[in-house]
């Protein structure tokens, strides 16, 4: 295995600083979601919120209620991640965007707005619907976004920070939850009105942002716009126009769409279905934002006050408290994962060791939870300590591996000109579960209390096996390349990648496709040519 080099760090921060501030700027947009995932569990539970809705929390459907305040967003998630595919595909990266952002600023004023005059919970709804479209369209974009322009070296880590501001959103929405509980103590509706409407400020600060960044290079290749996307690569390389090395890498680019360029609906559809490895490809970032829900993080996220609750924690602003604190851990160690292990350790070994350690945390708060159940009133004995601990122990390892190494990976596996198309379908997937998930957890709680914890302790066994035999390693594989690793026995590869020095990602780190497009991993070489991107313009 690599070693940790901060050195290194540091030197690629100076070297590719272009790439890291243009994903800085984008990755506002993971910040989105994640404050609202953090808010709007606290908000929940605060008694102005309840009073000017005229909520019963002792009433036995205000859990399903819960369910659905909660769940409404993602249902708006869902279609704005359907949306994406079109969106991006026609107007570009950049400007899907600006368009997700403002949509989503518009849903968060109507809630920040709602229960003026009214009890009802309808402009609630349909300010999360909206605002919820916004966020949804952001979280299939920009993975795409920051993947299509960052340097191979950096990929994983650029695409990584989306997560990192998403949980860096979460937390900050944990702390403003808990201030405000803090400072004010009565029933204004301002205590509840505060968090919607910061969570406005990241939204205000990518709008300013991205005007200022380029266009994906690749998606204006793909449009046969040649010229601006070596302006747009030497750009986002700070290197000359001219430069060899951008030269080279806008050369593989345009092999790489040659042919496949401007495809409709259709024609994509139908590329994804025409072998076993462009269908596996395509179904592999799906699976992947699929396990990731059923990880339980969502369930945390969303419910952590109530959640501290059922193992022992006792008073509402404990839990706030508590929820902010794992808002904390969640950040250090998604940070420290991105600085040292995404790139060094590498992604499949990074979602192994997020795998065992999530399958342990919950599958001892689970059975903890039955043989040592709490009651109201007892004081916390030391199994149930060490349950909370597991809590945090749990966002440990999700911050490892399966938080950020998911988007890492759907966004370096899809085919340049199908990317579109398969991170709408892998985000459509990601928001269908955690509207699931946001829906059924509070009925969990109440109904299998200690079951809901083992549920996704099985779940976090089974993927670390689906991690063993069918994820393989992309670490610092350049993104034309990267179709290789799919070739041949899947099972055999991935199992291959278990061991870093024998990976097959060491053998294609200098791979290039302009010289030996379809070339085997182990050196046989098949189609032969080059190709610049002077006589490809010619050509088209």
């Amino acid at each position: 295995m690599a070693k940790f080099d901060i050195k290194a760090i540091l030197a690629d921060i100076k070297a590719y600083r272009r790439a890291y501030f243009l994903t800085a700027v984008a990755s506002l947009g993971g910040m989105l979601f994640g404050w609202d995932t953090g808010l709007i569990g606290g908000v929940l539970t605060m008694d102005a919120f309840q009073h000017s809705f005229n909520l019963d929390k002792h009433s036995k459907s205000f859990s399903s209620l819960q369910g659905n305040i909660v769940s409404v967003l993602q249902a708006g998630c869902f279609f704005g991640a359907a949306s994406s595919f079109y969106i991006s595909d026609k107007l570009g990266r950049k400007t899907a965007l600006i368009i997700a952002d403002i949509i989503f600023l518009i849903g968060s004023i109507i809630q920040t707005c709602c229960a003026i005059n009214t009890t009802s919970l309808t402009q609630l709804y349909i300010g999360r619907v909206i605002g919820g479209f916004g966020v949804g369209l952001i979280s299939a974009v920009v993975p795409t976004y920051i993947g299509e322009n960052a340097n191979k070296e950096i990929r994983g880590r650029c695409v990584g920070c989306m997560q990192l501001f998403n949980v860096t959103g979460i937390m900050l929405s944990f702390f403003i939850n808990y201030g405000i509980s803090q400072q004010i103590k009565t029933l204004s509706a301002a205590k509840w009105r505060i968090p919607f409407a910061l969570q406005m400020l990241p939204g205000v600060l990518l709008l300013a942002g991205i005007f200022f960044q380029n266009e994906s290079p690749r998606w204006l290749a793909e449009k046969n716009r040649f010229e601006e996307a070596g302006r747009a690569l030497a750009r986002v390389r700070a290197r000359p126009v001219d430069d060899p090395a951008v030269i080279r890498e806008l050369d593989e680019i345009v092999a790489d769409f040659r042919g496949l360029e401007k495809l409709p609906l259709q024609a994509q559809l139908k590329a994804v279905c025409e072998s076993k490895r462009m269908f596996y490809q395509a179904s592999f970032a799906v699976i992947l934002m699929f396990w990731q829900q059923w990880t339980g993080t969502n369930s945390i996220n969303y419910y952590a006050p109530q959640i501290f609750q059922s193992i022992g924690l006792q008073g509402s602003s404990a839990g706030l408290f508590a929820t902010g604190i794992y808002g904390v851990v969640k950040v250090t160690v998604t940070a420290l994962g991105l600085m040292l292990a995404t790139e060094q350790l590498g992604r499949k070994w990074s979602l192994l060791v997020g795998s065992a350690g999530q399958a342990f945390a919950m599958l001892y708060i689970g059975i903890n939870s039955a043989v040592n159940p709490t009651k109201a009133g007892e004081p916390l004995n030391g199994t149930s300590t060490f349950s909370i601990v597991c809590v945090y122990l749990f966002v440990v390892f999700y911050s490892f591996g399966w938080g950020p190494i998911p988007f890492v990976l759907s966004s370096e596996c899809s085919p340049n000109h199908v990317r579109s198309l398969i991170m709408a379908a892998a985000l459509m997937t990601q928001w269908l579960f955690n509207f699931v998930i946001a829906k059924i957890t509070p009925l969990m709680i109440s109904n299998i209390t200690y079951g809901t914890f083992l549920l996704f302790g099985a779940c976090c066994i089974v993927m670390g096996v689906y991690t063993v035999f069918f994820v393989p390693e992309t670490k610092n594989v350049p993104l034309e390349s990267i179709h290789l690793l799919f070739e041949g026995n899947i099972v055999k590869g991935c199992l291959q990648d278990i061991i870093p020095r024998h990976s097959r990602a060491m053998k294609l780190q200098n791979h290039h496709v302009t010289n030996d497009g379809d070339s085997e991993i182990d050196g046989k070489i098949g189609r032969k040519g080059t190709i610049t991107a002077v006589q490809h313009i010619e050509e088209a």
